[in-house]
C-alpha cells in the first residue's frame, strides 16, 4: 500500500512537473508576436544591406564601363584627328600642285603672247 501511495504521489508529482515545464516553455501570444516582429525587422535589414551591396556593385560596373567607353572615345578621337591631319596635308599638297600648274600655264601663255607680240613687232619693223 505504501508503495502504491508513494508511486501515485511520484506519478502526480511528475505529471505536475511536466505540465509546469510545458507551460513555461510555451510562449505567450505577445512573445510570439514580438519574436515575429523582430525576425521581420532582421530580414528587412538584411534585404536592405543586400540592396545596398547590389547598388554598389552596379555602380562600380557602370564606372568601369564608362571608363572603357571614355578611353575608346579618346582613341577614336585621336584616330579622327590623325586622319584629318593626313587629309589636310594631302589637300595642301594638291593645292600646291594645282597652284604650280596654274603658274606654269600662266607663264606659258604669257611667253606665247610675248613671243607673238615680238614676232608681230619684228614683222612690222621690216
Amino acid at each position: 500500500m505504501k508503495t502504491k501511495i508513494f508511486s501515485s504521489l511520484a506519478l502526480a508529482f511528475m505529471i505536475s512537473l511536466g505540465a509546469y515545464a510545458q507551460d513555461a516553455s510555451t510562449m505567450t501570444k505577445q512573445e510570439r508576436k514580438e519574436m515575429r516582429k523582430q525576425e521581420k525587422a532582421e530580414r528587412k535589414a538584411r534585404m536592405k544591406e543586400d540592396l545596398k551591396n547590389t547598388g554598389r556593385a552596379i555602380g562600380e560596373t557602370a564606372d568601369e564601363a564608362a571608363q572603357g567607353a571614355k578611353s575608346k572615345a579618346k582613341v577614336a578621337g585621336e584616330a579622327i584627328d590623325s586622319a584629318a591631319t593626313k587629309t589636310g596635308r594631302a589637300v595642301d599638297r594638291g593645292l600646291d600642285k594645282a597652284e604650280g600648274a596654274i603658274i606654269n600655264e600662266r607663264d606659258r601663255v604669257r611667253a606665247k603672247r610675248d613671243s607673238s607680240r615680238a614676232e608681230k613687232a619684228r614683222r612690222d619693223s621690216l
